[in-house]
């Protein structure tokens, strides 16, 4: 009997803690549960940003502008800094890979940033529900989504995040040719350097440095 008893009590301590980690409000719950989204990833994301977790607003296709509700998609994002974001998209994006999820910076409006998610096992998936383009220099998501492609099976890529005019890429290995990856970059995205670091030889220190680049269209 004094075994049971044991027994119980320890299932309720566990129980127990199980509900203090999760800081999750029941429409979060809900939400998540309709989505079919994994509740302890998800939380995770709760944790850091200790902010409401929210679905992600839907995409015009034609636009590529953020959508007034009810257009939704099936994803969800929670307000953080660009810093705080960041930093834990570059800790957990591998780890919400490998259960089918994608982690990016999502931008709401002009630097209101968060955490978003969406479902997936390629970041090239980011820029498509995104809509990312460049359309003032003739560069539509395709475009950015063909060079990313390109980038991807080069080099390895990972979108940290992007929004309506910008994206952020981090590469698994850096090109062997810097001085014409420069060029490159140049070309694609004018305003890297036109309204960015200045020079083609800035531009490629700063690649170096970031392990990356920062592409954005003016």
């Amino acid at each position: 009997m004094r075994q049971i008893q044991i027994l119980a009590i320890a299932s309720i301590f566990i129980l127990f803690g199980c509900a203090q980690k999760n800081s999750l409000t029941e429409t979060e719950t809900e939400l998540l549960n309709s989505l079919k989204f994994d509740i302890e990833l998800i939380n995770k994301v709760k944790e850091n940003t200790k902010s409401t977790i929210e679905q992600l607003p839907g995409i015009g296709q034609e636009t590529g502008e953020i959508l007034a509700k009810p257009n939704v998609f099936e994803g969800i994002f929670s307000s953080a800094t660009e810093d705080e974001a960041i930093r834990f998209i570059r800790r957990e994006k591998s780890n919400f890979r490998k259960s089918g999820y994608l982690l990016f910076l999502f931008e709401l409006s002009y630097q209101k940033n968060s955490i978003g998610v969406i479902k997936g096992a390629d970041d090239i998936d980011i820029l498509k529900y995104r809509r990312t383009d460049g359309i003032n220099h003739g560069i539509e998501n395709k475009d950015v989504i063909a060079k990313m492609n390109e980038w991807q099976s080069q080099y390895g890529i990972k979108i940290i995040g992007c929004s309506r005019d910008w994206v952020h890429v981090e590469f698994d290995k850096l090109p062997s040719d810097m001085d014409a990856f420069a060029e490159e970059v140049y070309k694609f995205c004018p305003d890297s350097v036109d309204q960015g670091v200045g020079t083609i030889e800035e531009l490629k220190k700063a690649m170096t440095q970031m392990n990356g680049v920062w592409l954005w269209w003016d």
